[in-house]
């Protein structure tokens, strides 16, 4: 009776875990075979990007490649469109002759010698430094 029971519960708890079609099966699965081989096709992936990088990452190595890599921008290419208060925080928001919208707060490089110096409800400052000296430049909001 117990042996009864024992195997009951085990055929029981391979169906559940395993599933009937798995206990039950004796079926041998052969591998497929492939169709044939064109002899005159051959495939190579030169010049191609890897399918497995993030595709901002591949546009970066090309632009760094070709030596189009832009460090920043000049202040005659960008355009004081607001400024954005988030809590506590201000943004000044930035247009360039593209018409992307940028954000920058204070502290933040527009380039390699110029960056945002304070962000004001009415204007911004931009600092930039030229032979060791550092000067001022207030950037009031256009008023239409």
């Amino acid at each position: 009776m117990r042996r009864l029971l024992r195997s009951r519960f085990i055929i029981a708890f391979l169906l559940v875990c395993v599933g009937p079609a798995t206990v039950f099966s004796q079926a041998k699965t052969e591998p497929k075979k492939s169709g044939p081989v064109d002899p005159d096709f051959s495939y190579t992936s030169k010049d191609r990007r890897d399918p497995f990088e993030p595709v901002f990452l591949a546009k970066l190595k090309q632009q760094q490649v070709s030596g189009k890599l832009k460090e920043g921008y000049e202040l005659e290419e960008l355009k004081l469109v607001g400024v954005l208060k988030s809590g506590g925080a201000k943004f000044a928001m930035m247009e360039d002759t593209q018409g992307k919208g940028l954000l920058f707060k204070q502290g933040d490089f527009i380039n390699k010698t110029m960056w945002i110096m304070d962000v004001e409800e009415e204007r911004v400052t931009v600092a930039y430094k030229i032979k060791g000296d550092v000067r001022k430049l207030p950037i009031d909001i256009p008023r239409r």
